[in-house]
């Protein structure tokens, strides 16, 4: 079947600019069969480019015609008649509008009973793609269908991967919904400009953000129904269509919330975070975890863990990373319990 291209519609223009002066102008031409506008200039002393400006106004306006049978003279005209011509066809054209707006919307609902029947008897239960289209497509499902909560967590927003970045603008449009939102960024998020001002967006829409001292990973949760997590080191996402692994998921979140820092976005750095940000840092090195593993669990670069690193030592005046755990684990710095299960 074909279809024809649709053409564009024509905006209908919008009005000059109205200032004082096209008042005063309509003023002076009421009550005249007929006038030129390079006359009422000089009746009023100004520029007749000045006059031509403010027929433009008027014409668009519809407040002005050109007189019938008279070359390079204009008439004015009521604005009840103005208005029946200028306005009565954008109303009807909204009437219209409305019409095909409703039309459309009593079409579409015939397919709701559909979808909705199709979800509930999914085949498939896990779905594993690497494919940004279809992440996207099914990331815009599960969101558009949210009604009750989204549950976030993740790196700063200058370490997210693709599918965490497409699903800010869905998780904003969520929470103007009246769903709600829960976010766990690492505490190194709160010195990321990005993940700021993200943030500047996100709170005010009434979502809640926390940091924590290590994010383990990264997930998202519609409604604990639909789970969208990691498959393996590459780009491929698990979309889980298994309420048992979303709400697995949602207690993880929950447990680190309990223990998270709320996020005040007119705090400046890691407001009142850095210490613990510091022991978690001791408890891992301690534990003799590599700079790559370090670096995940905390949400941070390698070089910017290199740097924290670089400032702990000098702060316990160690030679090397080893005597720093040990002078970390001396002075009580460190969770041994932590340590050995690290």
């Amino acid at each position: 079947m074909e279809f024809a291209a649709q053409t564009p519609r024509q905006e209908a223009p919008c009005p000059a600019e109205l200032d004082e002066f096209a008042v005063a102008f309509y003023e002076r031409t009421l009550g005249r069969a007929d006038f030129c506008p390079s006359g009422i200039a000089d009746e009023l002393g100004v520029p007749r480019q000045r006059a031509e400006q403010a027929v433009c106004v008027l014409r668009e306006l519809r407040l002005v015609k050109p007189a019938e049978g008279v070359v390079d003279r204009l008439v004015a005209v009521s604005p009840e008649a103005a208005q029946m011509e200028l306005l009565v066809p954008l109303e009807r054209e909204i009437l219209d509008s409305r019409r095909r707006l409703a039309g459309f919307k009593g079409q579409l609902s015939s397919f709701v009973a559909a979808f909705e029947k199709q979800a509930r008897t999914r085949a498939e239960s896990v779905v594993i793609t690497d494919d940004q289209e279809e992440i996207e497509l099914r990331l815009l499902e599960a969101a558009q269908g949210c009604t009750t909560e989204v549950l976030v967590m993740q790196p700063c927003v200058a370490r997210e991967t693709h599918e965490l970045r497409l699903a800010r603008p869905l998780v904003l449009e969520a929470l103007r919904r009246g769903a709600q939102a829960r976010i766990l960024y690492p505490h190194t998020a709160r010195g990321d400009s990005v993940t700021r001002a993200h943030l500047g967006e996100l709170l005010p829409a009434g979502g809640q953000v926390r940091t924590t001292n290590e994010v383990r990973d990264r997930f998202l949760v519609f409604d604990r129904k639909t789970a969208f997590i990691p498959a393996g080191e590459g780009d491929a996402i698990a979309v889980v269509y298994e309420g048992a692994v979303a709400a697995f998921l949602a207690g993880l979140h929950a447990r680190a919330w309990e223990s998270a820092f709320d996020f005040d976005s007119g705090a400046a750095g890691y407001a009142g975070t850095m210490e613990d940000l510091k022991a978690t840092l001791l408890d891992l090195l301690a534990s003799g975890a590599k700079d790559e593993v370090i670096a995940r669990r905390v949400g941070m670069s390698e070089r910017t863990l290199r740097r924290h690193v670089a400032t702990i030592m000098q702060d316990l005046s160690a030679t090397s990373r080893f005597q720093a755990g040990v002078l970390a684990a001396r002075t009580g710095l460190v969770d041994p319990a932590l340590r050995s299960a690290a």
